[in-house]
C-alpha cells in the first residue's frame, strides 16, 4: 500500500519531529500555512487542501495520513485566539473532508494533537489514564477539549476515516519556538545561558511530566501505522495519553540544569493569574499499546543536555534571544 503523510504545523517542535519520524512519501505544500493572517487563512487552507488532493490523485496513492500538529496557544492564550484556532481547525477539516470525498477509494487516517495536562488540569485521578474524565482547569485546556470534540462531530460524516487523539504531556527538545511562553526546560536553559533569573509562576513541588518531542514523534508515527491496520474494514477511534510516564518536580529540574551547566540558577517566584491555571501535580500512565513504551529512549538528563547545547550553539553563534521575562 502506498500511503501519503501531511503534517500540519511541521515547522513546530512536535510536527518537525513527527515529519522526520514518517517513513511514507511526506505532502509539502510550496507555501506554508500563515495561522497567524486571518485574512488570508481561509484561501491559503482551500488551495493547501487542494493541492493535496490532485498529489494523492496524480500519484495513485491508495491510503493517507494527516496529521494535526498545528496550534500556539498555550495556558494564558486569549479566549479570542484559542476560539480562532479551532475555528481553523473545523476549517481545515472541512475542506479535507471534501477532497476525501472526492477519492472514496483512498482510506484515511488522521492524528490530532491535544493537551494531557490541559485536558486532564482538574483531574485528582493519580495516575491519569485515557479512561479518566476530561477536567479542564483553563480556557486552554478547554479549547483542547473542544477540537477533540470537533474531529470527533467530523468523523461522523466521514465514517470511513480512522482517528487518533494525542493528549501529550510537556514537550521539550531542542528546535522549540523561542517567541512563545512556553517550554520550562527551553526557558531555563536560556536564563542559565544568559545568567539572567529564572521566573517560576508555581511552587517548585509542582510535578510535570516530561516528554522528549523525538520521542513523542516517533511514538505518534507508529501509532498511525498501527491505527486501523491494512486489511482491516472497520475504522478505529483512539484516544492515547503520550507521555514519559516519569514524574519530575521543578525543583529537580533546577537541580539537573546545575548538573549540567555546572552553575545555580537564579530564581525569582513570581504570581501570575496564569499560575492559577496550573495544577500542582499531573501523573500519566498509558494504556493503550503498551508495549510501545520501549520507544521511550531519551531520558530526562540526556533530553536537557540536549537542549542546553543546542542552545550554547546557538549563542556562541549569535542566534539565541534573550528569554522573554
Amino acid at each position: 500500500m502506498s500511503t501519503l503523510s501531511w503534517v500540519i504545523g511541521r515547522g513546530g517542535l512536535l510536527g518537525s519531529s513527527v515529519e522526520r519520524a514518517i517513513s511514507t512519501s511526506t505532502f509539502r505544500p510550496d507555501e506554508l500555512i500563515a495561522w497567524q493572517d486571518r485574512t488570508r487563512l481561509h484561501d491559503q487552507i482551500v488551495s493547501t487542501v487542494a493541492a493535496f488532493r490532485m498529489r494523492l490523485e496524480s500519484n495513485q496513492f491508495s491510503d493517507c495520513s494527516v496529521y494535526w500538529c498545528a496550534g500556539a496557544g498555550v495556558i494564558g492564550t486569549s479566549t479570542e485566539d484559542l476560539a480562532a484556532e479551532t475555528a481553523a481547525l473545523r476549517f481545515f477539516l472541512d475542506q479535507l473532508g471534501y477532497a476525501l470525498e472526492c477519492l472514496p477509494e483512498i482510506s484515511a487516517r488522521v492524528f490530532l494533537a491535544s493537551s494531557a495536562g490541559g485536558v486532564h488540569g482538574g483531574s485528582s485521578d493519580r495516575p491519569i489514564t485515557e479512561t479518566t474524565p476530561p477536567n479542564p482547569m483553563s480556557p486552554y485546556g478547554w479549547a483542547k477539549l473542544e477540537q477533540e470534540n470537533v474531529l470527533r462531530d467530523w468523523v461522523h460524516a466521514h465514517p470511513h476515516v480512522s482517528t487518533l487523539i494525542g493528549r501529550l504531556s510537556n514537550l521539550y527538545g531542542p528546535g522549540q519556538r523561542l517567541d512563545k511562553p512556553q517550554g520550562l526546560i527551553s526557558h531555563m536553559s536560556r536564563c542559565v545561558l544568559f545568567n539572567v533569573p529564572v521566573r517560576i509562576y508555581v511552587s517548585l513541588d509542582t510535578i510535570r511530566d516530561y516528554l522528549y518531542a523525538e520521542d513523542a514523534g516517533t511514538l505518534i508515527a507508529a501509532g498511525m501505522r498501527r491505527l486501523c491496520p491494512v486489511g482491516s474494514d472497520a475504522p478505529q477511534h483512539l484516544i492515547k495519553l503520550y507521555a514519559s510516564e516519569k514524574e519530575t518536580t521543578i525543583a529537580a529540574l533546577i537541580g539537573l540544569f546545575r548538573d549540567i551547566a555546572k552553575r545555580h540558577l537564579r530564581l525569582v517566584n513570581v504570581r501570575s493569574p496564569a499560575g492559577a491555571q496550573q495544577p500542582a501535580k499531573l501523573h500519566f500512565r498509558s494504556a493503550i499499546w503498551t508495549d510501545q513504551r520501549f520507544l521511550l529512549r531519551t531520558e530526562l538528563l540526556d533530553g536537557i543536555h540536549r537542549v542546553y547545547q543546542h542552545q550554547l550553539m546557538l549563542l556562541q553563534a549569535g542566534r539565541l534571544p534573550k528569554p522573554i521575562s
